[in-house]
């Protein structure tokens, strides 16, 4: 059934401006450079999504591996799609306060 779905051209970058896909050896190394990606770009105003589906994808398909041209020996760590948010917040979210003990 899943072979029968459509893949158009925005099937999934949901039509981001960007996306990044980190290639390594060592994938500890690729996901923390994602965080650090990812605390820099929020702090500029962009929005990230991290596509895990993309990645995993990335990781078995041939297809993919050789339109992305992933190297032998690496793999893909992590994917972040970014773009420019279509909403703004103008706060957080209210949280129960927390039930914590210090000792």
């Amino acid at each position: 059934m899943a072979r029968n779905n459509k893949i158009h051209d925005h099937f999934f970058f949901f039509q981001a401006p960007i996306v990044i896909v980190i290639l390594v050896k060592d994938k500890t190394n690729g996901l923390l450079a994602a965080q650090n990606m990812e605390f820099i770009a929020e702090a500029n105003g962009l929005g990230v999504l991290y596509s895990g589906f993309f990645t995993t994808a990335a990781n078995i398909s041939g297809k993919i591996r050789k339109a992305l041209k992933i190297p032998k020996g690496k793999h893909a760590a992590m994917t972040l799609v970014l773009g420019y948010p279509d909403v703004k917040f103008l706060r957080s979210a209210r949280r129960e306060a927390l039930d914590v003990k210090y000792m």
